[in-house]
């Protein structure tokens, strides 16, 4: 049978390690996980190297961990809406490297689904292009994209179950469905929590397989109690 993964949110987050790669699922302020960046804060992790489709919006989310210092790199598609990200990279506190959003998507699912790369015309021709390798295939150009591998992951779903089904709401499930395949370790923080079997099986968006610890969310929660050891 399978285990309860559902631990606090300090267990959870010892995982996190100075020096490691983080994906981290949402997009602006849509599905962040907030309760597990913020348990992030408390920690002594530094020089973490962060893949997210954004940095987050104003001065919530993926900037607060750039602004404690705690994040060396930041692999993103957007940083405009976080003003804090935007005067560390000029400042030289914070390496940038900004990817096309629908390339960072697939080369964190590659990474889940175990290839190594893929093959797009995105990015020919210009600077994306530098450093990397070029193929023609019927007289197009396409650029050798390798895939993403994470140490941890951090996403948000909507609800999930003690054995780490998950379930996102709306466009909450942007990132978050691929950042929970791409990593080593991977942390849901979950806002309605309950027994295994309460949902639905065919609504699941991320299985359990993929998930190794689950935290409540600090927003809420459904308050039933667990019945699985």
């Amino acid at each position: 049978m399978p285990k309860n993964k559902v631990v606090s949110l300090e267990e959870a987050i010892s995982h996190v390690k100075s020096g490691m790669s983080v994906a981290i699922g949402g997009f602006l302020s849509q599905g962040e996980p907030r309760t597990l960046i913020r348990g992030l804060l408390e920690t002594d992790a530094t020089d973490l190297t962060i893949y997210a489709c954004t940095g987050g919006f104003k001065d919530q989310g993926i900037v607060e961990l750039i602004v404690a210092g705690k994040v060396r790199k930041l692999v993103a598609s957007h940083i405009g809406t976080t003003p804090a990200i935007v005067k560390a990279f000029h400042e030289g506190t914070l390496e940038v490297l900004l990817t096309p959003q629908g390339t960072l998507a697939e080369q964190m699912r590659c990474g889940g689904a175990g290839i190594g790369g893929f093959l797009t015309p995105t990015g020919v021709g210009t600077v994306v292009a530098e450093g990397k390798q070029h193929i023609e295939l019927d007289g197009v150009t396409y650029l050798l994209e390798k895939s993403i591998r994470t140490d941890v992951a951090l996403v948000r779903a909507h609800a999930g179950d003690a054995w780490g089904n998950l379930r996102y709401r709306g466009t909450a499930r942007n990132y978050n469905s691929i950042c929970a395949t791409c990593a080593e370790y991977v942390i849901a923080e979950v806002e309605f929590l309950y027994n295994p079997g309460e949902i639905d099986p065919d609504s699941v968006h991320t299985q359990g397989i993929y998930v190794d610890a689950v935290v409540r969310s600090d927003m809420t929660y459904c308050g039933k109690p667990l019945s699985c050891d």
